[in-house]
């Protein structure tokens, strides 16, 4: 798994991620579980993490916030192998504001003031 993080990001990776970037979520889990289907190695774990995140936020636009964590969490789970980058993924940084965010979804819950949120931008290490 290591030597595939030292791997350069495959086109539909960082497609991919540009488009969680801009907040285009749905395009985003497409784009990225076309790659993660393809891929037969770990790293395959990578993408799906990414994908999880990104459809975790539309879940939570979309006022499931129950959805939403569950899938957080599955994304989180997938990503942690990763840490602290991968592919020139920051994953550590997107670990960090996923946890963020999952207090957010948490807090919004309890007092029902869900708004849209999103976790900022997904950052690759020059």
């Amino acid at each position: 798994m290591e030597s595939d993080c030292r791997q350069k990001p495959p086109p539909g990776l960082i497609e991919g991620i540009g488009q969680f970037n801009r907040g285009e979520y749905y395009d985003c889990h497409e784009t990225l579980e076309g790659i993660w289907r393809d891929e037969p190695g770990k790293i395959r774990d990578l993408y799906k993490g990414i994908l999880q995140i990104g459809v975790a936020i539309y879940q939570a636009n979309r006022s499931n916030v129950k959805g939403a964590l569950r899938l957080l969490a599955s994304g989180v789970e997938l990503l942690s192998p990763f840490t602290p980058e991968c592919m020139g993924v920051d994953v550590a940084d997107l670990l960090q504001s996923a946890d963020r965010f999952k207090e957010e979804l948490i807090e919004s819950a309890l007092d029902r003031s869900l708004s849209p949120r999103t976790i900022s931008i997904i950052r690759f290490i020059q």
